[in-house]
């Protein structure tokens, strides 16, 4: 999908959740079927999960305009669908976590905007916004629950990159090997991070940068345990 159908699409897309958004809260009436709360999640949630999620693919549209990938329109097209999910099941995480230390939410009263409320509709925009957020509090809650008080892990380490150079001017896909690459942070040719995508411990899936100029760049893999880098050519 192009550009601008992408932008088409997340447009519509905007619109829709805006009105909808305006309709509830100035002619409540209007969606008398729609509960305040569904069980514990306030009905705000859901919405603006959907909200960031759909800013985010707008704000791709604009900042990738030079590197644009067609293939990603099932990302765009099913992004306030993945923005609820992600929103409601971060609010049920935080939810958990108040009760597991002893303490329970407040209860949801009218008007629905609460203190308590306020927190959950920021971190569904938030985590709707930057998924990376939600993958990251996945990975901490398993960590927590599955495996308490374990220890271990290890510094990433950098065997080879293939391909070893890639066109300075176009956006070129580079598989990273290596190992300890589990949680990984960050991914950066030079001082400009990159798109990634964790395959395994031992595998990095990332995407070149367009640059203005070519040369030598190290290609740096970053975790919580440390970093490892090589040079890569951009030509």
């Amino acid at each position: 999908m192009s550009r601008k159908a992408t932008f088409a699409v997340a447009l519509i897309y905007l619109c829709l959740i805006l009105a909808l958004g305006l309709i509830f809260f100035i002619k409540r009436n209007l969606l008398f079927f729609i509960p305040d709360n569904f069980g514990p999640i306030p009905i705000g949630v859901p919405w603006f999960g959907a909200l960031g999620a759909i800013l985010i693919s707008l704000t791709g549209v604009f900042e990738h305009e030079h590197d644009w990938d067609e293939g990603f329109w099932p990302w765009h097209v099913a992004r306030p669908l993945i923005g609820i999910a992600v929103g409601i099941v971060s609010v049920i995480i935080m939810q958990a976590g108040i009760l597991a230390v002893g303490s329970t939410p407040r209860p949801q009263p009218q008007p629905p905007a609460t203190p308590t409320n306020l927190l959950y509709y920021l971190i569904a925009f938030l985590v709707g916004y930057r998924e990376e957020t939600f993958r990251e509090l996945i990975k901490r809650l398993v960590d927590v629950i599955l495996s308490p008080g374990s220890g271990g892990g290890r510094a990433p380490t950098i065997h080879s990159l293939n391909p070893a150079q890639a066109p300075h001017d176009t956006a070129t896909q580079v598989v990273i090997s290596g190992s300890g690459f589990t949680g990984t942070q960050s991914v950066k040719f030079g001082d400009t991070e990159a798109k990634f995508t964790v395959d395994s411990d031992g595998q990095i899936t990332t995407t070149t940068p367009v640059a203005q100029a070519g040369g030598n760049v190290p290609v740096t893999v970053t975790t919580k345990l440390g970093s490892a880098a090589v040079q890569f050519t951009l030509t």
